[in-house]
C-alpha cells in the first residue's frame, strides 16, 4: 500500500511539472547565489535555461492523459496482482506453519481424552464374544476408564509414563 501511495504521489508529481510548461532558468545572482525562475534579471551571470516551455496542443495533450491514465492504471493492476500474490503467499505459509506446530498441552489432552472416549464407546458396543467372556470386557474397559481418569487427574503423569498395558494383553515396550 505504501508503495502504491509513493507510485500515485510520484505519478502526480509528474504529471504536474509536465503540466506546468514554461522557460525554467537557472542564474547566479551578483553574491554568487544560485536562483531559478521563469525570468532571469537582466544583470544576471551564468544564465542556464533549465526546461523549455512547450506550446499547448489539445490534441497531443489529450493522447497522451490518455496514455498516461492507461499506463496508470495497467501499472495500480500489477499492483494490486503483486500484493494479492504476497498476501496469498503469506496466508498459505501461515497455514502451512499452523498443520506444522506442535500441538498445545490443552490441545493433546483433549485429543487423547476423544481417543479414549472413542475406544471406550467401541468396546462397549462389541459383543461379549469379542472378549471371550464378561471379566475380560470389564478388564478391558476398566484398563481405558482409569487411563480416562489419569488424563484428567494429572495429564502429565499420563504422558510421561504411558502404559503398555491394556487388559489382559500385554503389549512389547514400544
Amino acid at each position: 500500500m505504501k508503495r502504491l501511495l509513493s507510485l500515485l504521489f510520484l505519478i502526480g508529481f509528474l504529471l504536474w511539472v509536465s503540466a506546468s510548461y514554461a522557460d525554467i532558468y537557472s542564474w547566479t545572482d551578483a553574491n554568487g547565489v544560485k536562483n531559478f525562475g521563469n525570468q532571469p534579471p537582466e544583470n544576471a551571470t551564468n544564465i542556464k535555461l533549465i526546461f523549455k516551455e512547450k506550446p499547448y496542443d489539445a490534441a497531443a495533450d489529450k493522447q497522451r492523459t490518455e496514455t498516461d491514465n492507461k499506463e496508470l492504471t495497467e501499472l495500480i493492476r500489477e499492483l494490486e496482482a503483486d500484493e494479492a500474490k504476497q498476501a496469498a503467499e503469506a496466508r498459505r505459509k501461515a497455514a502451512q506453519a499452523e498443520a506444522n506446530r506442535e500441538p498445545t498441552r490443552e490441545e493433546r489432552i483433549a485429543l487423547e481424552k476423544n481417543r479414549l472416549e472413542a475406544k471406550i464407546a467401541d468396546l462397549e458396543e462389541k459383543p461379549l464374544d469379542f472378549f471371550g467372556s464378561f471379566k475380560n470386557k470389564r478388564v478391558r474397559l476398566g484398563y481405558y476408564h482409569y487411563r480416562l481418569e489419569t488424563l484428567m487427574r494429572d495429564p502429565d503423569q499420563y504422558f510421561n509414563q504411558p502404559s503398555a498395558f491394556e487388559g489382559n494383553v500385554k503389549y512389547p515396550d514400544q
